[in-house]
């Protein structure tokens, strides 16, 4: 609570930056969080990513063996 108002539930968005390798692959790391407020976007970044670009995807609430998952699912080809 802040201000004594109720505090909205913001979007929560993850934050990775991509790196590929080979001719076809692409390496995903996550490197922070993202939250979306009245007129502006937050970022947090725990890793600056040293090619400058950062992948911002919604998050949404799925647990983490599916997020492993989609990492994994997410090495696609060009």
């Amino acid at each position: 609570m802040k201000n004594g108002k109720k505090a909205k539930e913001r979007e929560q968005y993850r934050v990775f930056t991509t790196r590929e390798y080979g001719e076809e692959q692409t390496f995903w790391v996550r490197i922070g969080t993202a939250f979306k407020g009245e007129k502006s976007i937050q970022v947090l970044l725990d890793a600056l990513p040293l090619n400058g670009k950062l992948v911002i995807l919604l998050e949404n609430g799925e647990d983490e063996d599916d997020q492993e998952a989609e990492l994994t699912l997410s090495k696609r080809r060009r």
